[in-house]
This record gives structure tokens, C-alpha cells and sequence, in this order.
């Protein structure tokens, strides 16, 4: 097993992982893959990222970063973890994928069991999809609500709908307002808003989250932006500027989040 080092984080563990199911979900697949060293996977959560270094038999000269979908132990069958890939990938049962992981800082789950609300947008709101299955493992009751310009892009809706009590569909610019019928219907009664999405879609969630005194954490890494981003920190394609008591800083996500409050993407200082 190699390393990477990232010029001050520490060492990313490196290791094989081999596919041994793909299963198509609308625009994208689920890939389960199989991990020979369960104890650094053991404590990933959602929110935290998976990087597939540049393979030069692909003709690719940047690498692939995902979102890690979900880890599973089994003292049997061993590891295995997910990934939601482009089904354009063509991602094939056997093939084997090198990957860096469990890197960033993913979402912390509720200690006890509150009523939450997840909030993202297409491919964006992957973390919840593994999110979802944790905050119910905890007792807690989940309301999703979720954007797509196209409904192929809405991601695994047969998984969300089995753990959540109820999930939203609605458009890009629909989004803000089914947000806040969620929010303010007294069945719901949210303690807590988690959030995955474009940046933009982020700002509005928290914007709307924070004034009715709501906590809001959120994954403010874009992994389908207008730039590549590389996942380790190398790039700064993520860099966002917040404040802070000097007046502004550069935060990069993917070093100190992804997972950030939202508090520092409503006051993101635009460039």
C-alpha cells in the first residue's frame, strides 16, 4: 500500500479496490467495490471524498473525485464500500480502481434523535444518500428535499424514500420555496439542516436555514463546477473567500471540509 502526502495535511491512504456490482440508477451507477484494509475505512462518513488518481491508459489527465457513497463491514465477506458513478463511465463488475480515501471532513450525524432536513441538488447531493441511512440508524426523522433540471438527475430516489418520512422533488428555481414549506410546517419541526450542492444552491439553503435560527452544516465542494478540482488540496480550484476577524480568508474545502458551517458560505465573499 503507497501514500500520498498533500504539502500539509497528513498521508492519504492509498489502496485497490475491485467492482463486484454496478447497478444502474437513472443517469447514474451505484458501484459496490470491495477494500482489503477495512480499518481505514472503518470511520469514514458521509461528506467525505474519494480521489482516483489519473490513469494514463484512460487518456485521462486529471483525476476522478467522488463523493464516498457508503462503507459497509461484513467479518464474513469483509469490506466493501460505494461509489455513484456517471453511468458513462462504464464502470464493469472485476475491474480493478486504485483510490486515495476516506479524505476531508464528512458530516457528523446528530447524537440524539432530532427531526432533520437534508437539502441538495442532482449528483450534489450524494453524501445524503449514505446521510440519510445514518440519521435514521439514529432514531432521527428525516425530510428530504431535492433539486434537478432533469428528473434522470435525481439521484437513487428507491433508496432516499426507504429511509426518509418524506422527500420533496423540485426544480432549480423551485428549490428555495419547497425548502421553506418544509421548514416552516409544524410536522416537521427541524433541528438541524444538512446541505450538498453547488455552492450557489448552498448559500440560498443556509441563507433561509439560518434566519429561522436553524444549525446548518454543509458540504461546500462542488465536484460538477465549471473547474476541475483535484480533492488533495493541490489545486485551489475549490477556494472559496469567507470572512474572518481580519476580514477575509481563503477556505479550501477540501482541506478544511469538505463539510463547513453555513455560516461562512452566506457571508462567502464573492470575488
Amino acid at each position: 500500500m503507497g501514500t500520498m502526502t498533500t504539502g500539509g495535511p497528513p498521508a492519504v491512504p492509498a489502496t485497490t479496490g475491485v467492482v463486484t456490482t454496478v447497478r444502474a440508477a437513472g443517469a447514474y451507477d451505484v458501484v459496490t467495490l470491495t477494500v482489503p484494509d477495512a480499518g481505514t475505512w472503518a470511520a469514514a462518513r458521509p461528506g467525505q471524498l474519494v480521489v482516483v488518481p489519473v490513469d494514463p491508459t484512460r487518456g485521462s489527465v486529471l483525476p476522478e473525485v467522488h463523493w464516498l457513497a457508503g462503507v459497509h463491514a461484513d467479518p464474513v465477506h469483509g469490506t466493501s464500500l460505494e461509489l455513484v458513478l456517471d453511468a458513462g463511465r462504464d464502470t464493469a463488475p472485476g475491474e480493478a480502481i486504485r483510490l486515495l480515501g476516506p479524505l476531508g471532513r464528512g458530516f457528523s450525524p446528530p447524537s440524539t434523535p432530532v427531526p432533520v432536513v437534508l437539502v441538495g441538488h442532482e449528483a450534489g447531493a450524494l453524501p445524503l444518500r449514505w446521510l440519510v441511512t445514518m440519521v435514521r440508524q439514529r432514531g432521527c426523522t428525516a425530510h428530504v428535499v431535492l433539486s434537478a433540471a432533469d428528473p434522470e438527475r435525481h439521484l437513487d430516489l428507491v433508496h432516499l424514500r426507504r429511509h426518509a418520512r418524506a422527500v420533496v422533488l423540485a426544480l432549480p428555481e423551485d428549490l428555495p420555496a419547497a425548502l421553506e414549506r418544509v421548514l416552516d410546517a409544524p410536522d416537521v419541526d427541524a433541528a438541524v439542516v444538512y446541505a450538498a450542492a453547488p455552492v450557489p444552491v448552498l448559500r440560498e439553503v443556509a441563507g433561509r436555514a439560518l434566519a429561522r435560527g436553524l444549525p446548518v452544516r454543509a458540504a461546500a465542494l462542488d465536484l460538477d463546477g465549471p473547474g476541475p478540482v483535484c480533492g488533495t488540496g493541490l489545486c485551489g480550484g475549490c477556494d472559496l473567500e469567507v470572512p474572518d476577524a481580519a476580514g477575509t480568508r481563503v477556505l479550501r474545502p477540501c482541506l478544511e471540509g469538505p463539510v463547513v458551517p453555513g455560516e461562512l458560505l452566506v457571508e462567502e465573499a464573492r470575488r
